[in-house]
């Protein structure tokens, strides 16, 4: 009998041959009955063979790493040669050279490691890195790593984009706009000494975090449910809170990055539940605005083809845009150097308008409180008097209506009680420091405040009772540090 190799197996040919059992399995079809599967070796390679009828029978002849004579018609399944066994007889291993049926299926090919990302994704990750490593404070950094360290956050970051049509709409482009923002915090920072940087950095990573679930971008850029349900703000906001419970986060630390996510917006009616009331989140709305305007702004004056010089007014902004020849030269323009560039250190000072009536209020205080005039009381004529006795009473008439009036007028009036002076409000927009002021001595014990907010000031003081450690920053310290040196 001439030996047939695997390789050399047909569909429709009639296959005597020897082969090594390397699989034997009984199992059981859909239709509830039990067939042979065997798995048939050679050195060219594997042939799968079933047997319908007479399986226990057949399954009772042989074991697994055995060698056997089969019979059978070759068939095809998935696309593969498949033996329909019809015979089979155990052979002798003494009378077979073994070497021709030890198989080893061919190594699969090293597929090249690939992450998913080009040269210039993982350049701007590298870059994320980077600016949040910055951070100074231990518990505002444990807070974003944890994050980044959260490999879900972390591949969805580097995928989603930032919105579905206005700005960063594609691929990758929450990423972008997450370093472009960390970049702007930071020169903010740089310019305003008196922002706290940490609060800001963590404004500008986190602000946006939440449309890694508020959209799908698999096929199309759209909204989920969760996003529409509940929104980026909000889905921010509650993973900050589930983090910081883990990481032991200071709650008033807590509340300050919340209120930054919840407030960037700038508007209620834009979607925030919270205007910025802190100057972080004031800046953290403004840099976000700044940088996903420039975005749109460019996407929409890129679209329009030739030399027009205004875009579309069919656009999210309902406006033409000019994309025309600007009227300066167009070379590379630099800025100045950078011993010009100093930062900028604002003093509060109270408007003039202010300052007049706080030093005219400092003078009554110091003075005698000016009286106001007493309302003399005039005596009833006596023709009044006479009117007004009642009947049965003689009328008085004459001296003795002269001599009661008399009476009357030299009686003195009685005391009215002295109105308090009222103080001055000050005018709106009016800085509210200092002595008596919203930041005054004793400061605002309802917010917990307990320090003076001037120039000079070393910070907040210890705050009484106090389970967790309090923000640090103080936004005169940059300007004290100045002028105490």
């Amino acid at each position: 009998m001439d030996k047939i190799w695997v390789k050399d197996v047909k569909e429709g040919e009639t296959v005597k041959s020897v082969f090594l059992v390397a699989r034997k399995a009984v199992p059981t079809a859909k239709s509830g009955k039990t067939y042979l599967s065997v798995t048939l070796h050679d050195k060219t390679g594997e042939l799968e063979a079933r047997a319908f009828e007479r399986v226990e029978e057949l399954s009772q002849t042989f074991e697994e790493k055995d060698y056997l004579e089969v019979e059978g018609q070759v068939g095809t399944f998935q696309g593969k040669p498949q033996l329909r066994l019809e015979q089979m007889i155990k052979a002798d291993p003494a009378a077979l050279d073994g070497s021709e049926f030890v198989w080893a299926p061919p190594p699969e090919p090293k597929k090249p490691e690939k992450t998913g990302f080009s040269d210039q994704e993982e350049a701007t990750w590298k870059e994320l890195l980077a600016l949040v490593e910055a951070v100074t404070d231990n518990h505002v950094r444990a807070l974003i790593q944890a994050f980044l360290e959260d490999d879900d956050v972390a591949n969805r970051l580097r995928r989603a984009p930032a919105a579905k049509s206005v700005h960063h709409a594609y691929p990758g482009g929450l990423l972008e706009h997450t370093v472009s923002c960390l970049k702007l915090a930071h020169r903010l920072c740089d310019h305003y000494p008196q922002v706290d940087r940490d609060l800001l950095v963590a404004g500008a990573f986190f602000h946006d975090l939440g449309k890694i679930r508020e959209l799908s971008y698999d096929r199309q850029v759209d909204y989920s449910d969760e996003g529409r349900l509940i929104g980026h703000l909000v889905m921010t906001a509650q993973w900050i809170h589930d983090k910081s419970r883990r990481l032991g986060v200071p709650r008033d630390l807590e509340h300050q990055v919340v209120h930054i996510v919840l407030s960037h917006h700038g508007r209620l009616e834009y979607g925030s539940p919270k205007l910025p009331v802190t100057l972080e989140a004031l800046l953290t709305h403004e840099l976000d605005e700044i940088d996903s305007r420039v975005n749109s702004w460019l996407n929409l004056m890129g679209r329009e083809g030739g030399t027009r010089r205004w875009t579309d007014s069919n656009n999210v902004y309902d406006q033409h845009i000019w994309r025309g020849t600007l009227p300066t030269v167009q070379v590379e323009k630099k800025g100045p150097p950078a011993e010009v560039m100093t930062p900028v250190i604002y003093v509060p000072r109270e408007a003039k308008g202010q300052q007049n009536r706080q030093s005219q209020g400092q003078g009554q205080a110091q003075g005698q409180k000016k009286r106001r005039p007493e309302r003399r009381v005039e005596p009833p004529k006596a023709e009044s008097v006479q009117q007004a006795a009642p009947a049965g009473e003689p009328t008085r008439t004459g001296e003795a209506a002269k001599g009661e009036a008399a009476k009357q007028e030299a009686a003195p009036p009685a005391a009215r009680p002295e109105r308090r002076d009222r103080p001055d409000r000050p005018e709106r927009g009016a800085f509210r420091g200092g002595p008596g002021g919203a930041g005054g001595p004793g400061g605002d014990r309802k917010r917990g405040y307990t320090g003076p907010r001037l120039p000079g000031d070393k910070g907040p003081q210890a705050r009484p009772k106090a389970a967790t450690s309090s923000l640090t920053h103080n936004p005169f310290a940059a300007l004290a540090q100045k002028i105490e040196a």
